[in-house]
């Protein structure tokens, strides 16, 4: 198993997430505003039982978008922009459609996408990526793939894991899941932002304008 991507510059150390091996991905949920992606966060099956993982980022986002998967549906791919060291116009691809982009910005360029021709849910070996914990956005993602030898078993040999390789375009995994870190879940609610973190979501978005402005 390898590391594909990531798209961002994954500089936010202090903010690393891995959910290597969940790759039977039902749902994926979105947190975002009109400049980046705030948060992410991901239900999978696990041992027949729903989990929920952690939320990557920050709770407080203006736009929530909830991705369900079809139980015959897996991601194959990713593409998004990398703008000012945060992910905007996010797309997951799947063996059967695309979902996204979520928060796209019409001016920002350089579009990255991960594409290695996954063609089996069990190519798919999971998500990773990073997010600043100060102003909680998603700063990286990339993808753990595992390639499939052609008796249907994976191949003894595998790259180092320092081994990244940015590919371009495709499709990733996803099937059902509700339990939060191995405890069962009932409805996902969303909780009322800390205080701190709106006043920090106001700063943010008045820094953004001005920024925008000399752009």
């Amino acid at each position: 198993m390898f590391k594909v991507g990531p798209i961002g510059e994954g500089i936010c150390l202090d903010g690393r997430w891995d959910e290597k091996g969940h790759t039977m991905i039902s749902a994926i949920f979105i947190s975002f505003n009109d400049y980046r992606i705030k948060s992410i966060q991901f239900k999978y099956l696990h041992k027949g039982a729903h989990v929920v993982s952690k939320n990557h980022g920050s709770s407080v986002g203006d736009h929530f978008e909830i991705v369900r998967l079809d139980n015959d549906e897996y991601l194959t791919g990713l593409s998004g922009v990398d703008y000012n060291s945060s992910i905007t116009d996010l797309t997951f691809h799947t063996n059967k459609r695309k979902h996204g982009p979520f928060c796209r910005r019409s001016y920002a360029s350089g579009m990255k996408v991960i594409d290695v021709g996954i063609r089996d849910r069990s190519e798919f070996g999971g998500l990773f990526g990073s997010f600043c914990q100060y102003g909680g956005y998603l700063n990286s993602i990339g993808m753990y793939v595992s390639p499939i030898a052609s008796n249907g078993t994976a191949p003894e040999f595998c790259p180092a894991p320092t081994t990244t390789i940015t590919t371009h375009n495709r499709t990733l995994d996803c099937q059902t899941p509700k339990v939060v870190d191995g405890f069962p879940v009932k409805h996902i609610r969303r909780c009322k932002p800390k205080l701190k973190d709106r006043i920090r979501s106001k700063l943010e978005k008045a820094i953004w304008f001005l920024l925008d402005l000399f752009d």
